[in-house]
């Protein structure tokens, strides 16, 4: 049983209320089974907006002071573990938009709890797809660089994922040799994988490498051409070579 607190309890049920007023798509249960499928997520999915959901997100963070590293954590567990996939959707975005300081005072221990019990792609992609920036991974460097590594060799493909996932925001945007190089070691550790969680996240993490460093990135698909997944491969070069993972180059 998850302790709560005062505040906790006012978050909760303000996300409760909030995501009750929202307006829902109607769906059957066999539509429901197919999203389900999609998402990879046993949660219900009540058929909101993401829009509406991020803006839930916005309400809560607006006490975001008011709230201990404790509380928010005590939060995140809740929503995490909730049985619907607007609940666990909206805490990943509270946690997206905590601001770096305040971020910073959740260890990563508890963001591995989470992202361990994470089911699917979406479920795992909300949590961390635009979690930490390079500066805050750089700030965190030994911390940052030993989770990352453990994730990458986890039983647990949710982790697998994330420790390709959780790069892509910090490299895309960040031009650091350091980054650049433990993204390089993670997709070699993990680039022989079929499952279609880490195939499709290598060539977003290769795609994200190559905004700031197309030619090292182009060097890089041609020498491990062979052993790359095919996605990976075919979706960075043709994102480096038209500006997008799929299409025409740019006139």
């Amino acid at each position: 049983m998850i302790s709560t607190s005062g505040h906790v309890q006012v978050a909760l049920k303000q996300i409760s209320e909030e995501i009750a007023k929202l307006p829902k798509k109607e769906m059957s249960s066999d539509e429901q089974a197919f999203i389900q499928r999609y998402l990879g997520s046993t949660k219900k999915y009540l058929g909101t907006k993401t829009a509406d959901n991020v803006k839930i997100a916005r309400i809560v963070l607006q006490e975001q002071t008011k709230h201990t590293a404790d509380d928010l954590v005590c939060l995140l567990d809740h929503l995490f573990s909730a049985n619907t996939f607007e609940e666990h959707a909206i805490g990943g975005k509270i946690f997206t938009l905590l601001k770096p300081e305040i971020r910073s005072q959740i260890p990563f221990t508890q963001l591995e709890k989470w992202l361990a019990k994470a089911k699917g792609w979406v479920e795992i992609d909300v949590i961390c797809q635009s979690s930490f920036t390079g500066a805050e991974a750089l700030a965190r460097w030994n911390d940052w660089k030993n989770k990352i590594n453990k994730f990458a060799k986890s039983d647990n493909i949710s982790l697998r994922r994330a420790s390709l996932v959780l790069q892509v925001p910090v490299v895309g945007k960040t031009n650091d040799p350091e980054l650049r190089q433990l993204a390089f070691t993670t997709i070699e550790q993990l680039k022989h994988e079929k499952d279609g969680l880490i195939t499709k996240a290598v060539s977003w993490l290769l795609r994200s490498l190559s905004v700031l460093n197309k030619e090292e990135v182009k060097d890089y698909l041609i020498k491990n051409e062979s052993t790359l997944p095919r996605i990976a491969f075919r979706e960075t070069m043709k994102k480096i070579e038209t500006g997008k993972k799929n299409g025409n180059k740019k006139k």
